[in-house]
């Protein structure tokens, strides 16, 4: 099968017309392509480390390019866009919730199967066969079918954040969590403990940048995933409000400021929350 990229075509095309690495899109972009919706979270990964790419982007398209070594990757940076550029990698948790250790891979199979779920382990190929998908572990199908499905049964204590993105997926696009993923979100949602707030505090945000988050904060509470359940209260007119500072001001008129103190948001939020709560 072939997907066809809905949007940065040209950036895109000339990375393909180099020739000189093995190139595939991968992640979240190729879903949405697939679900024929743009998407500008791009993700490429090739054989090899692609400094060269990363600099000729970076002229060509006016982008900054940073390089995070240890995680095989280069991000390219514009005033509103990101492109991540990274090494075909395999990882490794040395205990649950652990940062992964990164190590290359030898395919983009390998590369594929360290990843969250089905639906996102999916590439397109810029190669010789243009456009055309690798799918190793049935993703299209799963989307197809409207399932959350994770690659294997290590995959929430590897990375209990998963859980959170589990849910944001399941309600944004309406789709299912399948029986056997439920299941290791309610056998293993114990590690959530093992994370950082920080870590927690970033799932937590990307939930609250979401269209319509009410249905995804009703789950987490509903499955007792945070140690907070009781400041965080809400009801479904946080839906209504778009923008994210005035959906934490909600939140903090709701509950005072304790969840956000406890999970280590900027300081900066917390003081401007303080004077408006007292207006």
């Amino acid at each position: 099968m072939k997907i066809i990229p809905l949007n940065d075509i040209n950036l895109i095309e000339d990375i393909r017309k180099t020739k000189k690495y093995k190139a595939y899109l991968v992640g979240g972009c190729v879903r949405d392509w697939y679900l024929k919706k743009k998407c500008f979270d791009i993700d490429i990964t090739f054989k090899d480390y692609p400094i060269e790419i990363a600099k000729f982007l970076s002229e060509k398209f006016s982008f900054k390019y940073q390089e995070f070594k240890d995680f095989l990757t280069i991000r390219l940076i514009s005033e509103n866009r990101r492109i991540d550029l990274a090494t075909f990698r395999k990882e490794k948790y040395p205990y649950p919730a652990s940062l992964p250790i990164i190590e290359v891979a030898s395919s983009i199979e390998e590369d594929l199967k360290r990843r969250d779920f089905t639906v996102n382990s999916i590439a397109i190929s810029l190669n010789d066969d243009t456009y055309m998908t690798v799918d190793p572990f049935g993703g299209i199908d799963d989307i197809t079918n409207k399932k959350i499905r994770v690659l294997h049964q290590k995959s929430f204590i590897d990375d209990p954040t998963r859980i959170f993105r589990a849910i944001r997926f399941s309600k944004r696009f309406g789709w299912e969590i399948e029986k056997n993923t439920m299941d290791l979100i309610e056998r293993d949602k114990k590690y959530i403990k093992e994370l950082s707030k920080e870590r927690i505090r970033n799932e937590i945000i990307k939930i609250l940048q979401e269209d319509k988050c009410y249905e995804m904060l009703l789950m987490i509470k509903d499955l007792k995933l945070l140690d907070k359940n009781e400041f965080f209260d809400f009801d479904k007119e946080i839906d209504e409000i778009k923008d994210l500072d005035k959906r934490y001001l909600y939140i903090a008129q709701k509950n005072g400021i304790d969840f956000f103190e406890y999970y280590n948001f900027e300081r900066k939020i917390k003081n401007e929350f303080k004077k408006q709560i007292k207006s």
